[in-house]
């Protein structure tokens, strides 16, 4: 799934595939699927899940299909990454919610109509 999500005046591309798992996994070291799937996890712990998985998926809309850029990602290319970001704007409850919208498969103009109602 392809979608541009707002995060603050930006307008970011992001590109969800099924190998959006698979990098998360070799860039922060841990299984996305187990995450989502532990009940236990912590507001924060959620959030972070998010501002990671939108990292992966903009990425992935810039590399364009070039495994090689996709696979040269790591932790610090994530922060390079967020320092163009301000935080606010990041961690904005709609913003994170559009992250995980465009990962699931679903389009992030419906997560601010369902908002609207």
């Amino acid at each position: 799934m392809f979608a541009n999500v707002k995060i603050g005046d930006r307008t970011v591309p992001m590109l969800a595939m099924a190998s959006s798992n698979i990098y998360y996994k070799r860039i922060f070291g841990e299984d996305p699927i187990r995450l989502q799937a532990d009940k236990d996890l912590t507001s924060g712990e959620q959030i972070e899940f998010a501002m990671q998985m939108g990292f992966v998926l903009a990425k992935a809309a810039e590399a364009q299909g070039d495994r090689k850029k996709m696979l040269s990602l790591n932790e610090e290319s994530y922060i390079e990454w967020l320092d163009q970001l301000e935080s606010g704007d990041y961690v904005d409850p709609h913003v994170l919610a559009s992250i995980l919208a465009v990962y699931n498969g679903n389009s992030p103009d419906s997560i601010e109509k369902k908002e609207e109602n």
